[in-house]
Formats: C-alpha cells, structure tokens, sequence
C-alpha cells in the first residue's frame, strides 16, 4: 500500500491521507524530514548488514534492503489529486475487515466464511429477519439487532438501508460493514409458507476446486521402504448446493486431502473423495421451522453445551461478536471431518413464542484404540477402548488410516425455547453412547479427561434486555460438575458501549460437544477467566477498542506441570477520514505461564513454569485510488521476553495490490518480507484465497512470501479463480518436518477453482 503522512490543515490534527495539495511550509518540511530519516535509517542499516557494497556480507541484518525501500515508497508515491471514487459501498473491503478476524475465530473460520458468502449472495431483508438472524451479521449486535426490529415495529417498515440510520446505536462504520449482507425488501412481516412453495426460485451451485504443493516432502517418495502417503498431493473438493429462497436446502459436499488415496470401494466405506457429507433442510414450513435429514450442526445458547459450527473469539471487534445467538439446528456442509452430527434434526414452532427441537445422530469418529490384554477386557471390552479422538481429519498413512472411523457415537437431544419481549429462556440437553469405551491416557493432564461409555449433559441458558443493558447467560450439568458463562452489555452512549464477560469451566467439566468462549479455542474445560471489552466511537471517522482478558487453569495442562494463570491486553485505534482510505494501529500483549524444564543446582532435572509475553504492534493501511486500483500495506513487530532469556523479535512487512483491469477480472497480488528471530515471534497474516478457502499463514524464520490470485467472471453466474503462492527462507536447507520436510529453502503451491451458479 502507498500511504502518505500528511499534516493536513483539519481540527488541528495531524492525520493520514493522500492525493492532498501542499498546505505550508511546515507541511513540506515535515514531509522532507521523515523521508530523508527513513531513507537514512535504512540506507545506513542496510549497510551494515551486507546488503549494499558493505565489506562484510556475513553480518546479516533481519531487515532487507528491499523491505526499506518498500517502506520508503510509502510516502514518496503520491497519487493523482482529486482521489473522489463514486459514493458506493465498497462490498469487498467490508467482508475483509469481518474475515480479518477470523484469525481469531473459535471452531473451523471456514464455516464462517461460508457464511458471510451466503449472507451476501442472499441478503437478509431488514423488514422480515428477526433479531437473531440480523445479530448472525458480525458487525450488528444482539443489541442493536434487537433495536432494528424494535424500530420497524414501532415507525413501520424500511424504505432503504439508509433509513437504519435512524436506529438508535447505529453508526455510519457499522452501517457500511453490515449493509453487504442486508436489503430493504418486502414490507410485511415474514409468515410461514405452506408446501406448495416448497420449490419456489430454485437456485444451484457447483463449485469444482483443485490444487497442489509443487515442493513436496518425504511423505511423496517413491521409496515406499520407509513410511510415504498412500496418495497423491492433489486436493480435490466439489460441492453442490440446491436451495430456494427460504423454504429448501439441499448440499452435498466432497474433498479429498492431499496425501489421501482415491478410491472407490464401499465396502470399506471409501467413495473416492476422503470426506462427504450430505443434508436436505426444509425451512419455515407451516409449523415446521426447521427439519434436517443427513448432517447438521447444533448451536444453542452461548456454546457451553452444544455448539458444532464456529464463532467469533477475541479480536478487533471487542463487544458485538462475543455475545452469541445460537441458530439452533443448521444443514451441514462444510470441510471439518469431526464437528457436525449426521442423522435427523427439527424444530416446530408450538405456540407464537415458544418452540422445541429434536435431533438424533449416529456418526463414526476418527480415534486411537489401543488393544487391551485379557485381564482389561471385562472393563474395557475385548475390542479394546479409545484413548484419544483426532481430530485432523487426515487418513494418509497406514497409522492415521486406522483411526479412521474407528468409534461410533449415537446421540439423542432436545431442546425447549421461550422467547417473550426481547428475552429468551431455553433448556437443553442430550445423552450421548459409544459402542467402545474411552479411557483417557495416565498423564496428569489427561486425569479429567472424559472416560467411559456414556455422557450425559443437561443446562439452560437465557438473555435478557434491561434498559440499555442485556444480561446472557448459560449453565450446564456435566456428569458430576457444572460449569457455565454469563455477562453483560451495556451501551454506554450512542458511541460507547462495553462487555463483562465470566466463565468457569471446573477441571472436571467435560463438554463433548460445546465450543464456548474461552482463552483455549474449542477446550470448554479446566479455565475461569475474566473478559472487559469497551468500544468508542468518539467521531464518524474514529474507533477505538480495547479489551483486557485474565484467566486461570485450575489443573495441570499438556506440558504444563501445575495450575497457571495469565492475561491479555488488547487496544486498536482505527481511522476512517474517507470512505476509501483507512488506517489502524493495533497493540497485543499477552502474559502466560508455560511449561519448562529446569536444572535445579544439583544438575537434576525438574518440570517449572515460567510467565512469557508475547507483545505485537501493527500498522495497517488501505487505500482506494479509484473502483480499478486498492493498495494495502500492513507493519507488524512482536516480541517474545521471558525470565533467564534473551528477549526475541519479529518483523513482516506486506504491500496488497488489488487491479481491476476491466470489470470482469480482479488481480490480487502480495509481496511480504518477514523476519522473526523464533517460532514464538512468528506473525499472522490473513490472505485473499479462492472462495470458501481460508488462509491464515504463520510467518516464522527470514524469508519473502508472494502470491498472486486472478479472478475472471465472464458472466453473472460463472467465476474463476486461479492462485499461485511461493514462500521462500533465507538460510534454509529444508523446510518443515516429518513426512512434509522438504529439500530446499522454498514451498509453492498452485490452486484454481470453477463457480457455476445455476
């Protein structure tokens, strides 16, 4: 991204913009000064570290001479003046800032990310959707949802999007980032259809999507005398979906991951692709809310107790995502091998107000069976007992082949909701078998484990409006221990609002299947923990969030050898002073007690804990020349600082061009510089990937990474996509580890993919 730093004649302040006319003396002065010390810093560091004509080329310095020029281009480029794009909404950037944070999401961010894809090709109509399904929108709250519905009710009907602004706790950020998935349709209230529009605006897609590693690794030999993959490096997806507008779903989903055979034999269950799955749903039907035949996910209440799809965790956004609106039962179509269930699911709507659920599942599950000898099989059965589920969805050699499906789960569950004036008052529960027992492993960590052949759980959950308050909650029964989370939000102000946030997961509450908040993504146990989250809008132009998350383990975890506490910190500050330039400045800490081992005077060797921090610091740029041409540039420093060690750093450094060179191709392009001294100093970045792809890569070690992604739409209803990526390390012989080591100092990789929408 080319960002100038201007001293712009505005309230005094000094912000940042571009294509702005020379205002005095003092601003060119300014402008000249900071050019000159960067292009001095780093002409001077550059030198010293063997990247000019310096004698010594030995000495190497973490930062490239070409990552200095980089940033020195940031504020030499000026853009043509007169930089007014048209006052649209730009779509694309909307939807990045929402899957920026997926990082952070707690489940499979691909759900997601589908999600979003689907909200925007169906957008929901502000004057039929009910609260909980405006509050699936990440950027509206329950809250502000909530007010939405409130406000239609009471001034009747929207006339366009534009009148939300009226809605108390909207703001203009918050209006741009929802309206991609929002229209002003029909004016009546939405009521349940009948059978005879069951088919009604039948639409399809066919998704076809192929890729490969070119550098590939051990596992890909063709000396088959040590352990290889038993299939190519190919991954394969296709995926088919019918629905109509409201009232019908059909989705069948297949992949094949790299490494897998393909193979057809039934008798094995092995249908070529690794992983299907299948679902037909009917939708509001009469007094049918919702039926599911095949595989579906169950998401009640804040996740304690059911949870099967993915959310939000602690990111940029601070307040709205954190405070969850379960959609109950929901069709099933993503690539996560283990978090779904496959059977039957309804809803029926018994009374306005009040309706109840029902779901059955009977599904394998990968897992570890260890054989038992003759003296374990009266309690652990002669087939021997599960000692771990895995939960990679991988099936490449002999070993992880064998855990393939090697345990089957029937569950019954159900559900009962009130819902009254804003409130919701909801209990639910299920009762889960398995046809081998589990038994947990004897290290300390694994002591609370789930152990046995049934479990049991049973909770309820509720929310409740208050004034400008909204109090939610959600407790459970596991076996013998209870466990839960609860908090509130409170708008503060048209611009303020904040979060208190408790949870308490006892060492022995086991949650099979919830996925609720916490500081561990996806371990509903062993963690009490503390979260305030504030957001200010002091101006249309600012935002500033904050949040501060403290938490305890009250049990040993793997490769920590006691109970261990730690803490974060988190601040943004984010300017918009026009609707196509955007900046922000992101801060992280975060302190925790990690597993170490010490060497006591004696020379023994003994298991300790030790607090580390890990700190990071970001500077993100976006700028819109004009609807053709998007730059982005992103800064990111960490630093990793523990007792008895040398404090360690990383750097990357990224430049974003999007180019539209006519209106049915978009070009992607990234070029990143990353220098990180450890692993525990490795960066983050999200990338633009092909659609329903997620791509969070960590950067760790020195080296440059780059990737170009076109996309062609000659018509409407086709895309294409193509991407071709490269990451190449500097002092580097091999690359990865175990079967994907790979000779060399570089990894590429190649991906394209086919939409057809019919």
């Amino acid at each position: 991204m080319t960002v100038m730093k201007t001293a712009r004649k505005e309230t005094g302040l000094i912000s940042i913009g571009a294509g702005y006319q020379p205002y005095s003396w003092l601003r060119r002065k300014w402008e000249e000064g900071v050019r000159q010390s960067l292009a001095a810093y780093c002409l001077s560091r550059a030198t010293s570290c063997g990247y000019t004509r310096a004698p010594s080329p030995s000495t190497s310095h973490p930062l490239p001479l070409a990552l200095c020029l980089l940033l020195t281009s940031s504020l030499l480029i000026r853009p043509a003046a007169a930089q007014h794009p048209p006052d649209t909404t730009d779509v694309d950037i909307a939807v990045e800032a929402i899957l920026e944070d997926l990082g952070e999401a707690l489940g499979d961010p691909a759900q997601l990310a589908e999600r979003l894809d689907e909200l925007r090709l169906h957008p929901l109509d502000v004057n039929t959707a009910s609260a909980e399904e405006l509050a699936q929108i990440p950027a509206l709250s329950l809250a502000l949802a909530r007010q939405i519905v409130l406000y239609r009710t009471t001034t009747g009907p929207y006339a366009t999007l534009d009148a939300l602004r009226a809605v108390e706790g909207m703001t203009e950020t918050v209006l741009q980032a929802a309206r991609p998935y929002l229209t002003a349709g029909s004016s009546g209230e939405r009521a349940p259809a009948g059978f005879s529009r069951l088919f009604e605006n039948l639409q399809g897609e066919w998704i076809q999507r192929a890729g490969r590693r070119l550098d590939l690794g051990k596992g890909y030999d063709d000396d088959t005398t040590h352990t290889t993959y038993a299939g190519s490096p190919d991954r394969f997806y296709t995926r088919l979906r019918v629905r109509s507008q409201r009232h019908f779903r059909l989705n069948l989903t297949l992949e094949k991951d790299p490494g897998e055979p393909f193979a057809w034999d039934p008798a094995s269950g092995a249908y070529g692709f690794d992983h299907v799955t299948a679902s037909v749903a009917l939708h509001d039907l009469g007094p049918l809310k919702t039926l599911v035949v095949g595989d579906f996910v169950a998401n009640f209440g804040q996740g304690v107790m059911l949870w099967r799809s993915s959310a939000f965790g602690k990111g940029r956004e601070t307040v709205r995502p954190l405070v969850r609106a379960g959609q109950g039962l929901v069709p099933y179509g993503s690539t996560d091998e283990n978090r779904f269930f496959r059977g039957v699911a309804g809803t029926i709507r018994l009374a306005p107000g009040l309706s109840t659920s029902v779901f059955a599942s009977r599904r394998a599950l990968d897992a570890t069976v260890t054989e038992v000898d003759t003296t374990d099989a009266g309690a652990f059965g002669a087939e021997g007992a599960a000692t771990g589920f895995s939960e990679s969805g991988l099936h490449r050699t002999l070993t992880e082949r064998s855990k393939k499906d090697a345990v089957r789960e029937d569950l019954m569950g159900g559900n009962v909701e009130v819902r009254r004036g804003g409130g919701v008052l909801g209990v639910a529960g299920y009762h889960s078998r398995f046809d081998r027992p589990v038994r947990p492993g004897e290290a300390p960590y694994q002591r609370y484990q789930f152990g046995g052949q049934q479990a049991t759980m049973i909770g309820a959950y509720g929310r409740v409006f208050l004034g400008a308050m909204h109090l939610f909650g959600e407790a459970a029964r596991s076996q013998d221990a209870f466990g839960g989370i609860g908090g509130l939000t409170v708008r503060l102000t048209n611009r303020a609002e904040a979060v208190m946030l408790a949870r308490h997961y006892p060492r022995d509450f086991v949650s099979l299947h919830g996925y609720a908040f916490g500081e561990r993504n996806g371990e509903t146990t062993n963690e009490t923990g503390y979260y305030v989250g504030l957001q200010i809008n002091p101006g249309p132009a600012w935002r500033l969030a904050a949040f501060f998350d403290q938490y305890r383990f009250p049990w040993v975890r793997f490769g920590v050898p006691r109970p261990s506490t730690g803490y974060e910190v988190f601040f943004v500050i984010e300017h918009r002073p026009r609707r196509w330039l955007t900046v922000y400045l992101q801060g992280r800490s975060e302190t925790k007690e990690t597993g170490i081992v010490h060497t006591d005077s004696g020379g023994r060797l003994l298991d300790a804990v030790r607090p580390e921090t890990r700190q990071s610091l970001r500077l993100h740029g976006d700028y819109r020349f004009s609807p053709r041409l998007r730059l982005r540039a992103r800064l990111e420093a960490t630093r990793f600082a523990a007792p008895d060690a040398a404090d360690a750093y990383g750097l990357v450094l990224y430049q974003d061009v999007r180019w539209r060179p006519i209106n049915t191709v978009q070009v992607d392009l990234r070029l990143a510089f990353f220098d990180t001294d450890t692993f525990e100093t490795r960066v983050f970045t999200y990338e633009n990937d092909l659609l329903y792809t997620f791509s969070v890569p960590a950067f760790s070690g020195r080296g440059q990474r780059a990737y170009a992604l076109v996309q062609w739409t000659p018509t409407p209803r086709l895309t294409l996509q193509a991407k071709a990526a490269m990451t190449q390390f500097e002092d580097a012989l091999t690359v990865g580890s175990g079967l994907d080591e790979v000779e060399g100092n570089r990894l590429r990789e190649v991906r394209a993919q086919l939409r057809w929408r019919f």
